[in-house]
């Protein structure tokens, strides 16, 4: 009895060494820590994604301390912002670029510093500087998919007769709200929207293109303009944001249409799924919105950067894969809403 009575005490000695020894290991490490750098908070889109990656943080502490930083559309801040982060030494760099012209500059600095770093949402224009630095990838949208599933809504609008041809020349005539010019996302929205609504056989005539920086002040101001010279031939406004979109309605209002009468409305589609949409949808203000999956971004965010940061390969144990370019993981859209009709 004796001899068992040692026995089982030496192995709970052992037992407990062994687990004050975890404990203390769990307690020495540290959570990534990730500095976010976000091109404008007041982007509805973007401060969404904060939004969700704040909620991720909260879930998961011991892993995660996301530092954020609000660039303001200033490039020259942005830059300062970066070197703060170099300089605190952080493990993981979320990149939301404010000039995608400077891309490959940034990462050569960020290289020499051997952080790994994300760009996201704000394509680089050129993705040459993401492929030269193992620890870099691009995440993204598939920008097209946007265009494609605004024109399936203007298709479905015209054949239910909710979109009219309000001069009667047979053709849809259009007023086109984008983001910035050198933006590769807004600029394929423009384009796929009216490619798809060609393909299916339906003339479109521009009246004009106009550049708002996904603003709506800048959309509500154009379209007032716009309004006075083409009033009577405009059948649809398209907007690559809900922001523009928005601003050209309460331009419309301002008119006396987009307010309750079927005789005096003019469809306006934009793309994001905000809430602001959704209620101007909810009312019959607005023709409807792209939902962009803000919490699939920060999901993937989370998720490829711990790999990164912890030097495995970006997409082990996740669902994602790279696309053509072989550093670029794209989400897809997540359906859209239309008046009347549910989220699809």
């Amino acid at each position: 009895m004796k001899k068992v009575s040692l026995f089982s005490i030496i192995v709970i000695i052992i037992l407990n060494i062994f687990s004050a020894d975890i404990s203390a290991n769990t307690k020495n490490i540290k959570p990534i820590r990730a500095g976010v750098l976000l091109y404008s908070e007041d982007d509805y889109y973007i401060s969404e994604v904060r939004d969700y990656l704040l909620k991720i943080e909260n879930e998961n502490k011991e892993r995660i301390d996301f530092i954020f930083y609000d660039a303001d559309r200033n490039q020259e801040l942005q830059n300062k912002q970066i070197d703060e982060l170099i300089n605190m030494k952080v493990d993981l760099i979320l990149l939301n670029i404010v000039d995608i012209h400077q891309a490959d500059s940034i990462i050569n600095k960020i290289k020499a510093h051997n952080i790994p770093v994300i760009f996201f949402n704000r394509e680089p224009s050129s993705l040459k500087g993401v492929k030269s630095y193992g620890k870099s990838l691009y995440i993204g949208t598939e920008a097209c998919e946007s265009g494609e599933i605004q024109g399936e809504m203007i298709i479905n609008e015209m054949k239910s007769g909710n979109i009219k041809d309000r001069n009667g020349n047979g053709i849809l005539d259009y007023v086109l709200l984008q983001g910035d010019k050198d933006n590769i996302e807004a600029q394929l929205r423009s384009e796929c929207v009216i490619k798809s609504i060609n393909k299916n056989g339906i003339r479109t005539n521009e009246i004009a293109s106009e550049y708002c920086n996904w603003q709506q002040e800048c959309a509500k101001n154009k379209i007032e303009s716009l309004f006075s010279n083409y009033g009577d031939n405009i059948e649809v406004i398209i907007s690559n944001n809900d922001e523009m979109a928005i601003g050209a309605i309460l331009a419309l209002q301002e008119r006396g249409y987009n307010i309750g009468d079927p005789n005096k409305f003019i469809s306006v589609v934009g793309v994001d799924g905000t809430t602001e949409a959704r209620k101007m949808i909810e009312n019959g203000f607005m023709t409807g919105t792209v939902i962009q999956d803000a919490e699939g971004m920060a999901k993937a965010l989370y998720r490829i950067g711990l790999n990164l940061a912890q030097g495995n390969p970006p997409l082990q144990d996740t669902e994602y894969k790279f696309d053509v370019t072989g550093v670029g993981v794209r989400i897809p859209y997540n359906g859209y809403i239309v008046r009347n009709s549910p989220n699809l």
